[in-house]
């Protein structure tokens, strides 16, 4: 990720790289910007020949990159999931006119592997032996290990938490 251009802060910077490039008539040079930040090449395309007033938008920047960041962990499952909360969430937001977890997404070093892992330490911090009831129900996991097994998920406000402190560095009151 990010190995020609670099990564960039903002969708304002993203977008004077584009015009630069644009002004330049490097094509080859746009699209390679919209691949390494996950935009469609075509979008490049139309930006090169005036149908686009600018290459990108704070949302697009955000879901865009979540895309490169899922892809490149191999995201699966719950993990997927919780990726699909935080773009549920920025379309909630652009809704009303709020693009403030967007551009904390899109910030530079911010990472969707390290809001998962504040995720998972969340739930290993909260996380409970189940009633033995159920655990001599379950078979998936092996009987010696049953009496050891711990599980734990933070609520979706607790998630919600944690994601605005780490893109946004808000607490939610």
């Amino acid at each position: 990720m990010f190995e020609k251009f670099g990564e960039f802060d903002s969708w304002e910077e993203i977008n004077r790289a584009a015009e630069a490039q644009k002004a330049e008539g490097d094509l080859e040079a746009l699209r390679e910007l919209a691949k390494e930040n996950g935009f469609d090449v075509e979008d490049a395309e139309d930006f090169m020949d005036g149908y686009l007033d600018h290459f990108c938008m704070p949302k697009d920047t955000a879901y865009a990159k979540l895309r490169l960041e899922a892809e490149e962990l191999g995201l699966e499952r719950e993990f997927a999931m919780l990726k699909e909360e935080i773009e549920m969430l920025i379309e909630k937001e652009a809704r009303n006119d709020n693009q403030t977890l967007a551009l904390g997404i899109r910030r530079k070093g911010k990472r969707l592997a390290e809001y998962l892992a504040k995720v998972i330490d969340k739930g290993y911090e909260q996380a409970i032996t189940p009633p033995k009831a159920i655990l001599d129900k379950v078979t998936a996991v092996p009987s010696q290990y049953r009496s050891q097994m711990k599980t734990g998920m933070p609520s979706k406000a607790e998630r919600m938490e944690i994601l605005r402190e780490y893109y946004c560095g808000e607490v939610d009151a």
